[in-house]
């Protein structure tokens, strides 16, 4: 092989070779000089010198054409619009061109082709057509592509227009030069089969269309005998010179000479340009590709160019023939593939840069795109013109093979096989022309002489073997491309490998190599050595690399074999001459064929060679029979070698492959069955099976067998069982081993044992082996869980396991393993184990076992669900085996079959598992997805009647879970359950709840007296305590929820009930339950703390909401009915006893049934039911049905007094005034009369709440006593008062109730009565208490009449006087009321609430003489009251309470000269400060946070009107106890989402944050609350600006700091500024700012506040700055003029402006304040103080009055304090003398 990268060729071969190509391109050849001869051997030297370069001369550039615009005259012709359009073509920029090109075809070729009002415009495109074709080949060829496709779309587009393309073959026919219509052809061919496929389509589509070679039509270019070779020409030149071409289409501009520089003056600084500069151009001006890549694409084009010329010029008609000879000077077929006998063209084949056939740089190098084309471009040569081929042939053959075998490029790989078998099989002889051309190469390099004649002789037909010397470089290139793995290919090359040893001589084999033969197959298996095969499909390599081998291999024996003595030896022993110790031919071929059959049997048994047993048994059986019909002789030996590679393989000590019995069953299938191969093939296979078994025999013999071994001798067994009990010796001695043996077998070789079971006929010899085997592991427990599952896995798919049966060997294990798991943690195979045993066939259990384990497993699953129904802390990951195992059984027939029997009670269970569980347990997903799965497979496999069964039980289950409060399951729960289950029963009820009978007794068995007598504020008909007789609550069990039995079971009812609405009609009974489950959770809203009967306190308060809620919607659903006409009638008539009660409706029955139980037993509950079902159905009464009301309440009022009572309330709120009920006040008032004083509390009692409960409403038009009845009634009760009898205080309580609907009747009527009202009231308040909730309806009564009182005496001038001597008194008690701070133990109610917004609404206005300094300090726990209501109202007070607070502390601030006075806020606000609240349910708990905010106005409510002093108190103690920094901020900025960033913030933009309303504020409404917060944080920035600022400097959250930062000054800053410039021009800053010399300039469009003094017409200036986030940053305080004051007393003043603005919180008007006080004191002659330097102090603002008697300067007191305690002297700051201060 040459040297890499040295040329193999001559000089002389070289040089003829370089001459041709010169002469194709047009140059003249050089001279001959006869060359010098010189002595052989004189000369070795010259041998080495470097060969010289072929100059190959350039195409000469063509001239540059004039543009048709000028020389046609067109431009004075067509429209300014298209010249412009035309002119850019020419430019060179690309943009330029892609812009001219679009703006022609969419301007003026689309709009021509439309036609209609644009068809003018073809007729000015007719002369555009020269122009076109001017910029045909320029555009066609251009680098960018999208330049292309637009000429070509655009060149297509004009050519469909009939008229244009008529014009541009008459300009190509007649106008244009021979050369320019060759570059217009040549080009568009080019682009025709342009590198991009979008490009040549389209130029392809246009080509073929308009364009043939055959017919001449009208609009067609018909390439006759002129045009065809001139297209030929142009293709030629661009494969050879692509370079030449472009530059010919694209010459360049002529240089204008650059004038000879003058030496005048000096030059020596102007550079000059050399003239090798005036030619060159910036590649990215010139084009978008560099010049290899240009002429790449060029020559692919040309390529395809090339095939479409060959293939037109093979399909000429004959006429068109005839008419090409006819022609004068016709090329033939020769001449016309006469070009591609130059070698340079077929250098696009090599991929190098120096191809070694040529000595010229390679057109494919680099380019895999040129050398895929070439080769397309070959197999249209070979195909087409394969007869013609003599004169090209010597050059292909070279080229061709020199550049097969070294293609590195695997798609071009693909392209080149199918022209590279085509040529080889049509041209066999290419290997010998190659050969000899290299041998005549090598001969002219050494004789130095070349002849051009010689070498243009045409090689002899039929070389000679014996002329060739050396191997041939393709060859052994060849060979290399085999070690290689067909270059990385070997999917694709390994099957083209065969034919193309077909082609190759012996001669070409045997040359240069003594074993010719052994050195092909050594380059094929050298593949495998360098594994090289193992790509990505190493299989599919594998096993073409064998096949590939194989058929190599009987190629070349029948070669052998077939072909002359002479040549065969040549094959194996090359061309060497004879040697008489070598082996005979037939010896030799026996060794090789043994020699390559192990090499191939080896390297498949290793796993070298990756190829499947199937395939590799196919092609070596293959291979064998073919090798025996070839000759039976080679076979046999063959054949022997190959047994024992195999018989070696199987007796080593390592594992046999897997591969070896897969091969092996291939062999008697594929080989002939009745021929020598079939049974050499099964007589191997017997061989291999006694060999496995005898080694098996030995394994058992050792301690521990190695498992990979083992288990590749039962594969070898198993593949070939048939054979082992084919001989009865064999089999008996089988039997006895695994019969003595079968323990050992069990753990050593147990797929021998399943091996014996499944191969072994003998029915009765298995079942004794499979009895010892069962009973062996059952004797073994310990070892159970290795042996048992593989018999498992065995038997499993056996058909054998039919005929084995257990006789109970393994039940007890079975048992004891199924315990073992449902038990405790077992470990997966031990699981696994049982559920293969639950299973299985009757092979391992018995059936009786079977049904026992099933029901074991489904108790365990039934228990356990129940457990952990009941217990939270029960595992849920126990149910994980029992679901596995039943969720695996349910699959088998068998083991379903048992299920089904157990349906009824697993499958209600495992509905429970599947559908509630889920619901309050961390249920894993796959557990619930088996449970499903179970439930639906065995309902769908159920009969109807099970299904019903089944249904039936879990409803029952349902209905034991909803009674039963220890279970964990909710109502809601069960009713989402329930709503799950199929084909469930129509009467739901009847199933799943309790009957009518048993709910009514479980109600009954309740306490219907109310929680607590306090109710009565909000409910009237709760009566007084002495009223009913309180029934002891029996203890209750509650569920998770906080839920009793009764409340469980009505509470499902409900949910199930407003879900269906229907079965809601029909069941309206249930209402009853309803209201009273709606009685007792509204009683426990309103005392949370109080013990329900049938709700736990730990009950949510949502879920108490929604059962108010559901209850109000089903009652308006199912009353509705109430609203038919005669509905009352009919009710009335049936309570009256007139008429049945059948005839009524659901609610009509209710009604009556209430009513009768009402008779049998009266109770406060059942009063309270009527009434909320009179309230629905009253609101369409007529004052009929109201009459007949009031008369069936009459006829109560003896046996059912609560139920008479609930009635008449009922009526007087909601019926029209009917005339009984006025008859009836009446009866009542007069009837107190005679009511004696001892029947007050009883008698008088009742006869009150009757007179209340039908008191009409205060608006309403209803007159409820006349004055003289009202008079007489007020009579009574002074009776009752006055006697010795001691009246109750529910008879008072009941009385002040009447007195508020007497009041406005008697307020005109003077008299005593006045002052028994006043005194009651007075009473009433001052045996009060809010501690005691017992006073809490006496209270409320009170507060109401009091507040009825002031209405009245708004407006009654005499009633006013009589009230004037009470009222303060009166509003003294109820502020005491509201003041009192509610004990510990006290709890929080709705009643209570009411009572304090009652008493709050009465003192909102309270005189500010009853408002003293405690009065912050008694009220502001109000703000925390649990009700909204007295929060707000609370605020309203403290607001008030807030200034008068600050009011004393001012004044005594004041009057403080000595400074002794401590400043602090309340400790009891201060408290309410300190409180930590959750930011993480801020949702639920808005009530407090909303108190929490409100503290927070207050404290800041104190620093209004506040003076300085005061407020810088405030502040120092704020920030010692660091409230704002600790409490207040993380509380805004957790409610504000500021934590999240800006992008989480709460919006504020539409929000104004300096004013709130809390008349507006919505409890339930976060927004609400964020606003006040909001608010909150504006307040607190303008007043503490000092401490947030502290705050945020210290903050070491940077995400925090920047996003409060952010937020601050976007939402907070400018409302900030806005009001603090609104400070300093409110009028009484204006009064505090005024004065003689003074005047204020505010600037707020800069922010800025400037205040100037005027002394003799001179003024004294400050300003003061805010930026624009204030106040996170500080204000910038400047003094611009400071006449008549030195600098230090200036700056002393600045800093005492600057000290109040930023560190004492204080405003602009306090610093403008302190400033002007400084300025006019200093002209008035007061001196400063010595300390501060200041005349006013900036702290209290007090002047120096402490003189020193010493030197006489005088000092602030604060000052002197300070400096006291900070010098820990009392010596004076400037003499050090004593002071002794006084006046």
């Amino acid at each position: 092989m040459p040297p890499k990268g040295k040329s193999s060729a001559s000089s002389g071969t070289r040089k003829k070779h370089a001459r041709k190509a010169a002469a194709a391109h047009g140059a003249a050849e050089e001279p001959q000089q006869p060359k010098e001869k010189k002595p052989k051997g004189k000369d070795k030297k010259s041998k080495k010198e470097p060969r010289k370069k072929v100059y190959i001369p350039p195409v000469k550039p063509a001239p540059v054409q004039p543009d048709p615009l000028d020389t046609l005259g067109l431009a004075q012709k067509l429209p300014p619009e298209l010249l412009i359009v035309l002119r850019l073509l020419s430019k060179k920029d690309a943009t330029t061109k892609r812009r001219a090109l679009e703006e022609l075809q969419s301007s003026w070729i689309s709009k021509a082709r439309r036609g209609g009002d644009d068809e003018y415009l073809v007729y000015t495109l007719h002369d555009v057509i020269p122009v076109w074709l001017h910029h045909v080949p320029t555009l066609f060829l251009h680098p960018s592509r999208r330049i292309r496709l637009l000429a070509v779309g655009l060149h297509s587009s004009i050519l469909q227009i009939a008229d244009l393309g008529r014009e541009i073959c008459f300009q190509m026919r007649e106008v244009a030069t021979s050369d320019h219509t060759e570059s217009i052809l040549g080009a568009w061919c080019l682009a025709a089969h342009d590198v991009d496929r979008q490009v040549s389509s389209f130029a392809r589509e246009s080509w073929n269309r308009y364009v043939d070679v055959t017919e001449t039509s009208e609009g067609k270019v018909l390439l006759d005998a002129t045009l065809f070779p001139r297209l030929w020409d142009f293709v030629q030149r661009t494969l050879l010179d692509p370079g030449g071409v472009h530059l010919y289409l694209n010459p360049p501009q002529p240089v204008v000479p650059t004038p000879a520089s003058s030496r005048k003056g000096s030059g020596r600084g102007t550079p000059v340009r050399k003239d090798d500069e005036t030619t060159s151009r910036p590649k990215a001006d010139e084009d978008e590709e560099d010049e290899q890549d240009r002429n790449a694409r060029l020559r692919v084009g040309a390529f395809g160019a090339a095939e479409w010329v060959l293939n037109a010029k093979f399909s000429m008609s004959e006429k068109a023939k005839e008419k090409e000879k006819a022609a004068d000077a016709a090329p033939t077929i020769d001449e016309f593939l006469s070009p591609f006998t130059n070698i340079v063209l077929w250098t696009s084949l090599y991929h190098g840069k120096a191809p070694p056939f040529v000595d010229v740089e390679g057109f494919g190098f680099g380019q895999p795109v040129v050398r895929r084309s070439a080769w397309s471009l070959l197999q249209v040569l070979v195909q087409r013109f394969k007869d013609h081929m003599e004169n090209v042939l010597p050059t292909l053959s070279s080229a061709v093979l020199r550049s097969a075998w070294v293609e590195p490029d695997p798609l071009v790989r693909g392209a080149m096989w199918q022209p590279l078998l085509v040529f080889l099989k049509t041209f066999p002889s290419a290997w010998v022309l190659e050969a000899q051309s290299e041998r005549d190469e090598d001969e002219g390099s050494e004789s130095g002489e070349s002849d051009d004649d010689e070498d243009a002789k045409p090689p002899p037909s039929k070389p000679s073997t014996t002329s060739l010397a050396g191997p041939s470089p393709a060859y052994t290139e060849f060979l290399q491309f085999l070690a290689t793995g067909c270059s990385g290919s070997p999917a694709q090359g390994y099957p083209t490998v065969l034919v193309i040893l077909s082609t190759i001589p012996s001669s070409i084999i045997a040359t240069g190599s003594s074993h010719p033969l052994e050195d092909l197959f050594t380059s094929f298996w050298a593949a495998v050595d360098a594994r090289v095969l193992n790509s990505l499909d190493r299989v599919a390599a594998s096993t073409a690399f064998l096949s590939s081998v194989l058929e190599s291999l009987l190629f070349f024996v029948k070669r052998l074999l077939t072909a002359p003595a002479e040549e065969a030896a040549s094959l194996i022993y090359g061309l060497k001459e004879r040697d008489e110790n070598r082996m005979t031919l037939d010896v030799a071929l026996k060794a090789f064929l043994n020699e390559q059959f192990t090499r191939a049997w080896s390297e498949l048994s290793s796993g070298r060679l990756k190829v499947e047993g199937r395939a590799a048994g196919a092609l070596l059986a293959r291979t064998l029979s073919s090798l025996h019909r070839i000759s039976p002789d080679l076979f046999q030996d063959v054949w022997k070698t190959f047994t024992d590679a195999v018989q070696k393989t199987i007796s080593v000590d390592s594992s046999v492959p897997s591969l070896v019995p897969e091969v092996l069953m291939q062999l008697p299938e594929q080989l002939d069955e009745g021929a020598v191969p079939g049974t050499s093939a099964r007589d191997l296979i017997v061989q291999v099976v006694k060999s496995a078994l005898d080694q098996c025999a030995s394994l058992m013999q050792t301690e521990e067998a190695p498992s990979d071994r083992v288990k590749s001798l039962v594969g070898i067994l198993d593949a070939f069982g048939e054979h082992v009990f084919a001989d009865a010796e064999v089999a008996q001695r089988v039997d006895d081993l695994v019969k003595s043996q079968t323990h050992r077998l069990l753990i050593t070789i147990p797929a021998l044992l399943l091996l014996y079971i499944k191969y072994r006929q003998d029915q009765d010899a298995c079942a004794e082996v499979w009895h010892q085997v069962l009973q062996s592991v059952a004797s073994h427990p310990d070892e159970i869980v290795t042996t048992l599952p593989v018999l498992l896995d065995a038997i499993e798919n056996d058909s054998a396991s039919d005929m084995l049966h257990s006789q109970g060997e393994l039940d007890e294990a079975a048992c004891s393993m199924l315990a073992d798991i449902l038990s405790g943690p077992a470990g997966a195979a031990r699981i696994s184990a049982v559920r293969k045993l639950l299973s299985s066939t009757d092979a391992f259990i018995t059936q009786n076992c079977r049904e026992n384990l099933l029901r074991s497993l489904v108790d365990a699953f039934v228990l356990h669900l129940d457990t952990v129904l009941h217990d939270d802390k029960a595992s849920l990951q126990a149910f994980t085996v029992p679901l596995d195992l039943l969720d695996a059984l349910s699959g088998q027939r068998g083991s379903a079959l048992i299920l089904e029997s157990m349906a009824t009670s697993l499958l209600p269970h495992v509905y429970l598992f599947a559908f509630l569980l889920p619901q309050f347990a961390a249920v894993e997903q796959s557990q619930q997805a088996s449970a499903k799965k179970l439930w639906d497979q065995a309902l769908a496999s159920s009969s109807e009647a099970t299904k019903r069964d089944i249904i039936t039980l879990v409803q029952q289950l349902l209905h034991e879970l909803l009674v039963d409060t220890s279970s964990r399951a909710t109502p809601q729960q069960l009713f989402k359950a329930l709503t799950a289950v199929p084909h469930a029963d129509k009467d739901i009820l009847a199933s799943v709840f309790p009957s009518q009978e048993e709910l009514s007794a479980m109600l009954d068995a309740l306490p219907s007296t109310p929680l607590d007598p306090s109710l009565a504020v909000i409910d009237p008909l709760v009566p007084p305590p002495t009223l009913y007789k309180a029934k002891e609550a029996l203890s209750s069990e509650y569920d998770v929820g906080g839920f009793s039995a009764y409340a469980r079971v009505v509470y499902g009812l409900l949910l199930y009930l407003a879900d269906d609405r229907q079965a809601a009609k029909e069941n309206v009974w249930a209402l009853r339950h309803f209201f009273a489950l709606y009685i007792y959770a509204e009683e426990l809203q309103h005392l949370p703390s109080a013990e329900s009967p049938i709700f736990a306190r730990s009950v949510s308060r949502a879920v108490l909401q929604g059962i108010l809620d559901r209850v109000q919607q089903l009652a308006t659903y199912l009353l509705s009915s109430t609203a038919e006409e005669l509905w009352h009638t009919k009710v009335t008539n049936a309570l009256l006893a007139q008429s049945a009660s059948d005839v009524l409706d659901g609610a009509g029955k209710l009604v009556v049934d209430i009513v009768t139980r009402a008779r049998r037993q009266d109770s406060v509950r059942t009063s309270r039911i009527l009434h909320m079902i009179l309230q629905h159905a009253l609101s369409n009464a007529t004052k009929v049905d109201a009459d007949q009301w009031m008369l069936v309440a009459r006829k109560m009022e003896k046996l059912a007094p609560h139920t008479a009572l609930a009635i008449v309330f009922s009526v007087t709120r909601y019926a029209p005034e009917p005339p009984r009920l006025d008859r009836f006040r009446n009866e009542l008032a007069a009837g107190t009369l005679g009511i004696p004083s001892s029947k007050a509390n009883s008698e008088g009692l009742w006869i009150l709440r009757n007179l209340a409960a039908a008191a009409p409403d205060p608006e309403s038009d209803v007159i409820f006593l006349p004055q003289p009845r009202a008079v007489n009634l007020i009579k009574a009760c002074q009776q009752w008062i006055t006697s010795d009898e001691d009246l109750d205080e529910e008879v008072q309580s009941e009385m002040t109730l009447v007195f508020a609907h007497l009041a406005p009747i008697l307020q005109n009527v003077p008299g005593a009565h006045w002052d028994l009202v006043f005194d009651v009231v007075e009473n009433n308040l001052e045996n009060a208490s809010l501690q005691d909730s017992s006073t809490y309806v006496t209270l409320s009564r009170t507060l109401k009449l009091f507040m009825i009182i002031e209405d009245l005496v708004s407006t009654n001038k005499s009633l006013r006087s009589l009230w004037e001597e009470r009222r303060t008194a009166n509003l003294t008690l109820i502020r005491d009321l509201v003041s009192t701070k509610l004990d510990a133990d006290v709890v929080a109610s709705t009643p209570l609430s009411v009572c304090r917004e009652l008493a709050l609404q009465i003192v909102q206005d309270l005189p500010s003489s009853l408002i003293g300094r405690d009065t912050l300090s008694k009220m502001c726990h109000l703000v925390t009251d649990r009700s909204v209501n007295v929060q707000r109202m609370a605020y309203q007070l403290l607001h008030e309470a807030a200034k008068k607070y600050t009011e004393n502390l001012v004044v005594e601030a004041a009057v403080d000269v000595e400074g002794t006075m401590k400043i602090e806020l309340p400790v009891e606000l201060l408290d309410i400060l300190q409180r930590n609240l959750n930011q993480e349910d801020y949702d639920e708990s808005s009530q407090e946070w909303f108190g929490y905010l409100l503290g927070w106005m207050v404290a800041l409510d104190l620093f209004t009107d506040a003076s300085l002093k005061v407020k810088s108190g405030y502040i120092d103690q704020l920030r010692e106890l660091d409230l704002v920094g600790s409490k207040l901020l993380p509380a805004v900025f957790g409610l504000l989402n500021l934590y999240g960033g800006m992008a989480k913030a709460f919006k504020l933009d539409i929000w104004d944050v300096d004013e709130f309303y809390l008349d507006y504020y919505i409890a339930d409404s976060p927004i609400s609350l964020r606003l006040l917060t909001a608010h909150v944080y504006y307040r607190a920035l303008l007043l503490l600006p000092s401490l947030i600022r502290s705050w945020l400097a210290e903050c070491r959250d940077r995400q925090l700091s920047t996003a409060v930062a952010s937020y601050t000054s976007k939402h907070f800053s400018p409302a900030i500024i806005r009001t603090e410039l609104a400070r300093v021009k409110d009028p009484n800053a204006a009064a505090e700012l005024s004065g003689e010399n003074i005047s204020i300039k505010v600037a707020s469009a800069v922010n800025e506040v400037t205040a100037a003094f005027t002394v003799d017409e001179q003024q004294l200036e400050l300003t003061v700055k805010l930026p624009s986030d204030w106040p996170l940053h500080t204000i910038e305080v400047n003094g611009s003029k400071h006449v008549g004051v030195t600098d230090d007393r200036w700056r002393a003043w600045e800093l005492g402006v600057q000290q109040i603005l930023t560190f004492r919180s204080g405003s602009i008007v306090d610093g403008l304040s302190f400033f002007l006080k400084n300025v006019t004191s200093h002209f008035e002659g007061i001196a400063e103080c010595a300390i501060c330097y200041s005349v006013v102090n900036a702290t209290d603002g007090s002047l120096p009055r402490k003189p020193c008697k010493t030197c006489k300067n005088r000092f602030h007191a604060a000052c002197l304090y300070k400096w006291f305690n900070t010098s820990h002297s009392s010596s004076c700051p400037l003499c050090r003398s004593e002071i002794m201060t006084g006046r």
